[in-house]
């Protein structure tokens, strides 16, 4: 097991630090894990297709799997597929408690500097989520830093969620699982092993020493990350996260 990254530890305190004044008040616990970063230059787009496996029956706590993107200290990016408790669900419609819910986000600091929680309005309960879910960031403005977040399914291509905002330049990438307590009560865990397919990321120049930077925690492991440009564009093919129980 290799021990967790600069980045990755950034990212993990960011996501605690803004959450302060959101609906997920505390992190309680944290799953296995796969971080990139710092890199020496700046990503400017990443795509994966994550399989989130069967969702666990009957939440009681804030299940959030999801990926991040952060510098470790401004906004953090995350497509998140959340499981929630009964009537606390981003998302709409009557599968909205038994099914993975898919939410585009960011967590980051107002100009006031007081936290705050973006959440894209459209969310979508994702009854086909053996489909896979197809996420894709990419930094559509240089000059003002826009970045656009989409998910979808792997397979038809329907868009479920998207958001896009301001948000700095991004140097570090990362996987993870938050389980968290709801009004004292523990969450429960993953319950399937979980997959991010077909992963890409393309930095805005070389950076032939970003695969030095790759750490696992808690059992995730990953085929060879490689580069055939030199370094500026970077893939995997799978990244597994084991079940938490």
């Amino acid at each position: 097991m290799h021990t967790q990254s600069p980045i990755l530890t950034g990212i993990m305190a960011l996501a605690t630090a803004t959450s302060a004044s959101s609906l997920f008040a505390k992190r309680n616990s944290w799953g296995p894990s796969f971080s990139l970063g710092p890199s020496k230059h700046d990503i400017i787009s990443t795509t994966t297709t994550i399989y989130p496996g069967q969702m666990p029956p009957n939440q009681i706590g804030y299940l959030l799997v999801w990926l991040g993107i952060s510098n470790g200290t401004g906004d953090l990016i995350q497509s998140i597929v959340g499981s929630y408790p009964a009537g606390q669900s981003e998302c709409p419609g009557e599968n909205a408690d038994t099914a993975w819910c898919i939410s585009s986000e960011v967590f980051g600091n107002l100009p006031d500097g007081r936290i705050n929680q973006w959440v894209g309005e459209l969310t979508t309960a994702d009854v086909n989520y053996e489909n896979g879910i197809s996420l894709n960031y990419t930094l559509i403005d240089k000059e003002s830093y826009i970045w656009l977040q989409t998910m979808s399914d792997a397979v038809t291509g329907e868009l479920l969620s998207t958001f896009n905002k301001t948000s700095g330049p991004m140097t570090g990438w990362g996987t993870a699982i938050e389980c968290n307590d709801y009004n004292g009560v523990a969450c429960i865990g993953t319950i399937a092993e979980q997959t991010y397919a077909d992963l890409t990321i393309i930095l805005e120049s070389a950076d032939d020493t970003f695969a030095e930077t790759l750490r696992t925690a808690s059992g995730a492991t990953n085929t060879e990350m490689e580069s055939a440009d030199g370094g500026k564009t970077w893939t995997i093919a799978k990244i597994t996260i084991p079940a938490m129980k």
